[in-house]
């Protein structure tokens, strides 16, 4: 929001100077993003009188005029500007004038004739974007009069930004309100009395709303008759247009003025051109459609709500207007509309049509009942004032549930002990009243203030405290050394294991990404997701993050997607995070969590990056991760089982054990859902609970010392039946296995006609190392022969020669 402080210096003191201002607004929440200067016009430009005006003979656009500049000879100008005329009072830079830009004005030749200085419109003199034509002066300002004059002074501006809960401070008499808090000094408002006519309101019009209070809490409608729309006086125009906003008439300008002054959207309806003199509230009908303001025909549905006369719609309730009722030059009777509407039904309303505005914005932020009648009224003095309206009696206000102000009780042990200073109940309450907080009861352990409707934000106990904290001072807190409480009986072994984890995690290579616990359904569908157990947000941002992950693969996939699209064909990635379902009974409940996804040849090294990844390697390198971090964190009894998941390809699934408990899977990731992502390769998957690998990994680690022994390796190739698995072999081997052998590694798989239907070869490395001694050849052959002799027997495998 652009706050011109000339402006906001009419409802509060201000401090001395811009720097002051800005730091108080920023310690007080309200973020002043820039601060810039506006207007003031450049030197030596005046305002000027044209004489003549007549069409440029080598032209269909250009004229040349003769114009009075005060210096008593008047100057020829060729002018291509579509509103210049005799008689007209403009802005003239003379010869030798520097305008913005630096664009110095100089004798020219146009088409044959000479131009002696040039006429201004608003944009080329840095006073506003507005290059629709000359700007326009007052017929009564003398010709030579310097524009400074006129315009005034440059203009600071400053832009701030309001958090979304505070839609009170979206107008300059909220931010006035906050300064004279933080400041001790009163707020001037402005003038909201006019006079009214004899004609009452109840005997011309009528309004109807047919939605629920929830969606249009209030609704009020003012008439005023004599309207005269005409250009708006030069210092309404400047505030605007200061404030980023275009001048058009005076009766659009006062709405948005009084928008900005007020905070309350307005809407004015030509009378004349509503069927049946009234308004209906209500939702918009099937097929029905509006042309709004923008010259855009929108499509409307019942979920939307409109502001209708007894045959159309005329408005998107709390966005824009209709084209068909806007205010022209024959406009003489205007019915103004001030009103509330859900912020929700604006924002979806909104969205639906892809479409905003400065009121919009202040709606889905919260505009209240109490605001409505004081900006209608404002409005109305300004008609009465700068357009010659006179108002009509009365007013139509649809108000079916008045709200009452919110009673919040504040203790001041609780306010102590939350700051760490001490207070009174008195202090407590010259703050909450600063703040526009009425004092309802006080006692000396509380006071219980009445809270004002445009407050929304201040609902319970906390929201006081800080408040009392942010007009107090926060740079008068206590200095508070930090330090660390021991708490007997902590456990922090978990969060060291986590560490753990991480560390091995990121050292094998991985890189860590973290995403956002809120997703889209349509993605967790992907991955066979059970849509009955998710945990729904009740209010979402969008479709696309309505719902709590379940999983943390989805989005980990989705990162590797990412990662292809940019031509990154190779990454390993890891998160550690938190996942959400509902309980059988239909709690919600959450679970930590590790996954894991690798693409390209992250196993690979050297030369060997260069090759395609086979599914094999693919699926050697998955579970060897998992492995390593079941043996780095010690998590015994653990096993992988032959499972079927619906994201994972069809014998290439393992369910983790743990105890006869299941607490994850691993696997290749199924090729068709791998290619909505245009991933053609072996992509590989893991996801297992992290409270088992925590508990496991947070018992410690004893150091063990070097081995002073050598180790000898035995390579082993088996034929076996092609259903034996990996898993079989091994339980098979450990059985006979002699304490001395330290591991196995499965380093080949091959298929092949030589070895016969229904047949795989296994190739094995088995290492061998004893902690007394060095093992003699004979030694070690006398283990692999034990060993060879339970896989023939167990598994019936061949023991492949040479």
């Amino acid at each position: 929001m652009k706050i011109p402080l000339s402006w906001l210096s009419e409802y509060v003191e201000l401090p001395a100077t811009v720097e002051e201002l800005s730091d108080l607004l920023t310690f007080s929440g309200i973020e002043v993003e820039a601060v810039e200067t506006t207007g003031g016009a450049p030197a030596g430009v005046v305002a000027a009188k044209v004489l003549t005006c007549v069409p440029h003979p080598d032209s269909d656009h250009l004229h040349v005029c003769e114009v009075d500049a005060g210096t008593g000879t008047p100057a020829t100008v060729v002018c291509g500007a579509p509103n210049v005329e005799a008689g007209g009072t403009y802005p003239f830079a003379p010869l030798g004038t520097v305008l913005p830009g630096d664009f110095k004005i100089e004798k020219r030749k146009v088409r044959g004739i000479e131009s002696f200085g040039m006429l201004c419109a608003a944009d080329e003199l840095g006073l506003s974007k507005d290059h629709s034509g000359l700007m326009v002066l007052d017929g009564a300002i003398a010709a030579g009069t310097p524009l400074s004059d006129i315009v005034g002074a440059p203009e600071t501006v400053l832009e701030v930004e309001i958090t979304p809960n505070r839609g009170d401070e979206l107008s300059l008499i909220g931010v006035a309100r906050e300064i004279s808090a933080l400041r001790g000094v009163p707020v001037r408002y402005p003038a909201i009395d006019y006079p009214v006519g004899e004609e009452n309101i109840a005997s011309a019009a009528h309004v109807a709303v047919e939605v629920d209070a929830a969606d249009c809490p209030r609704y009020t409608a003012r008439l005023l008759r004599g309207v005269k729309p005409g250009p708006s006086p030069e210092w309404m125009r400047r505030r605007l247009e200061a404030a980023g906003v275009r001048a058009i008439s005076n009766v659009v300008d006062i709405t948005n003025y009084v928008l900005l002054e007020c905070g309350q959207p307005l809407h004015a309806f030509d009378f004349d051109r509503l069927a049946g003199g009234g308004i209906r509230v209500r939702r918009a009908k099937e097929g029905e459609s509006l042309v709004t303001l923008d010259g855009v025909e929108r499509k409307l549905t019942p979920e939307m709500i409109t502001i209708c006369d007894e045959e159309k719609p005329l408005a998107v309730a709390g966005i824009m207007g209709g084209e068909e009722s806007g205010i022209n030059d024959a406009t003489s009777s205007v019915l103004l509309e001030a009103a509330t509407f859900s912020p929700s039904r604006v924002r979806a309303t909104g969205k639906a049509l892809g479409l905003s505005s400065e009121s919009s914005y202040r709606y889905v932020r919260g505009v209240t009942p109490d605001t409505v009648d004081f900006g209608a009224r404002r409005a109305m003095h300004l008609f009465c004032a700068l357009a010659g309206a006179t108002a009509c009696d009365g007013v139509l206000d649809a108000y079916p549930a008045p709200q009452e102000p919110l009673l919040v009780r504040c203790r001041r042990e609780k306010l102590e002990t939350l700051l760490g200073i001490e207070t009174t109940t008195d202090e407590m309450a010259r703050i909450f009243s600063a703040l526009g907080l009425e004092t309802a009861e006080k006692t000396g352990d509380a006071v219980v203030v009445r809270v004002p409707l445009f407050r929304t934000d201040l609902t319970r106990e906390a929201d006081l405290i800080e408040e009392f904290i942010r007009i107090y001072g926060l740079g008068r807190l206590p200095e508070v050394p930090p330090a660390a409480r021991l708490v007997p009986g902590a456990d922090d072994r978990p969060y060291t294991a986590k560490q753990r984890l991480q560390r091995l995690l990121a050292g094998a290579g991985l890189t860590e990404a973290m995403n956002y616990s809120f997703t889209a359904p349509a993605l967790l569908d992907r991955f066979g997701s059970d849509a009955a157990r998710r945990v729904q947000l009740c209010d979402p941002l969008s479709a696309e993050q309505s719902v709590l992950r379940d999983s943390l693969l989805p989005q980990l996939v989705e990162n590797l997607g990412t990662n292809v699209f940019r031509q990154v064909p190779e990454a390993a990635l890891f998160e550690t995070g938190r996942v959400f379902f509902l309980d059988k009974d239909g709690t919600p409940s959450e679970e930590d969590r590790l996954a894991v996804a690798l693409l390209g040849a992250v196993g690979a090294t050297g030369t060997a990056k260069y090759r395609a990844v086979s599914e094999e390697q693919m699926f050697a390198w998955i579970r060897g991760l998992w492995e390593t971090v079941a043996k780095t964190l010690k998590l015994r009894g653990a096993q992988l089982r032959a499972a079927e998941r619906p994201c994972v390809q069809a014998r290439r699934g393992l369910d983790i054990v743990v105890e006869g408990k299941k607490i994850g899977h691993l696997g290749l990731l199924k090729k068709s859902l791998a290619a909505e992502w245009r991933i053609r390769q072996a992509v590989g998957v893991l996801e297992v609970s992290l409270a088992p690998l925590l508990a496991a990994g947070g018992k410690g680690k004893r150091p063990v010392p070097p081995p002073a022994y050598p180790s000898v390796r035995r390579d082993v190739a088996l034929v076996v039946p092609a259903k034996t698995k990996h898993e079989d072999v091994l339980k098979a081997a450990r059985k006979a296995a002699p304490k001395e052998l330290e591991k196995i590694e499965l380093f080949d798989v091959f298929r092949g006609k030589a070895l016969g239907e229904g047949k795989k070869s296994l190739a094995y490395a088995f290492t061998y190392r004893a902690a007394d001694r060095t093992l003699t050849d004979e030694e070690t052959n006398a283990f692999q022969e034990k060993i060879n002799t339970a896989l023939v027997s167990a598994l019936g495998a061949e023991i492949r020669k040479g």
